[in-house]
């Protein structure tokens, strides 16, 4: 079975876009955002159900929903607001709930960009990676990165990135990869750990969800847990080294 791309209207399947055509991430959001298309994508690997939220498509949601019965799974969900979200369901049934669950939520407008979360240390879904840096309180240079306490701007300033993290696999090594980046809402947010560590001598483990540009320069909702540890770094001799996995998060902003 070859792939198939159906565009849902007003509940209803229609002729392709001709706007669409030219495969622009832009303009295929645009039909979503202001006209209220809700786009398919079928074939024996799966499905993937894309969409905007704040549209007006409840009536091709809902199509999509039922239509997704008979669909080949797994089933993905793709949806917009303030930056893109990517769900994975197993069995039609659950991602046609979660559709309309969805549908409810699209007044809701998101406050923020990033969502943090402190869990419990002894969860059984925690990454291999992260319950070994838990354990020892330590990790290696290669999966890891460092940030050191710099006094005179008061800030941690990333000091080193390993090739083998997480962020060097999404965003790179050079320049700086763009979470990173001090200053910007992200950067406060998760710094905000970084002093409470370096004075407890303690490793600190949570769950964040953050709107962040990726490689295309679109904005993507990023799920992953978080180990932060102490570390001696810098003229100021405090730091941390962080080490980040992407993983399902006990967080929902939607």
């Amino acid at each position: 079975m070859a792939t198939r791309i159906h565009w849902v209207l007003d509940g209803r399947i229609v002729q392709p876009p001709t706007v669409a055509e030219s495969g622009s991430a832009t303009e295929e959001r645009d039909l979503m955002q202001r006209m209220g298309y809700v786009k398919i994508t079928a074939s024996e690997q799966g499905t993937t159900i894309r969409w905007s939220m704040f549209s007006r498509n409840w009536a091709s949601l809902f199509f999509a929903a039922e239509w997704l019965q008979g669909a080949f799974g797994p089933h993905h969900l793709q949806y917009y607001s303030a930056g893109w979200f990517f769900e994975r369901h197993k069995q039609p049934w659950a991602a046609a709930d979660r559709i309309r669950h969805l549908i409810h939520k699209s007044d809701v407008h998101l406050s923020q960009s990033v969502y943090i979360h402190k869990v419990p240390e002894a969860r059984c879904d925690l990454p291999p990676v992260l319950r070994k840096a838990l354990h020892d309180n330590a990790a290696s240079e290669d999966v890891s990165i460092d940030c050191a306490y710099d006094p005179a701007s008061q800030r941690y300033r990333v000091a080193r990135v390993g090739p083998q993290s997480t962020i060097a696999k999404l965003w790179g090594l050079n320049p700086v990869s763009y979470p990173c980046l001090s200053g910007h809402s992200y950067d406060e947010a998760v710094s905000r750990a970084y002093p409470v560590v370096t004075r407890s001598g303690e490793p600190h483990y949570d769950h964040v969800y953050a709107a962040m540009a990726s490689a295309s320069g679109d904005v993507v909702w990023v799920p992953y847990q978080r180990v932060v540890l102490p570390i001696v770094q810098g003229r100021s001799g405090k730091g941390v080294r962080i080490v980040t996995e992407l993983a399902k998060v006990d967080i929902s902003p939607l």
